[in-house]
């Protein structure tokens, strides 16, 4: 089962029109790894949580911790 924040953050994406390709090209990583950490089946690391907050100016206490 989905985390609470994993779906919330797939809730933002959602709400704010963000596809998975523009996480993938944000980050650097092919969109098959980003769907799988948008998903759940991969953890994010500090340095990707930190460049989609300050992308989108959200917190990461509350989509990601």
């Amino acid at each position: 089962m989905e985390s609470e924040k994993n779906l919330k953050f797939k809730g933002f994406m959602a709400e704010n029109g963000i596809k998975q390709a523009e996480i993938a090209e944000l980050l650097g990583v092919d969109i098959s790894n980003a769907n799988l950490k948008i998903n759940g089946k991969q953890d994010w690391t500090l340095a990707q949580v930190r460049a989609i907050c300050e992308k989108y100016k959200i917190s990461a206490n509350e989509y990601f911790f």
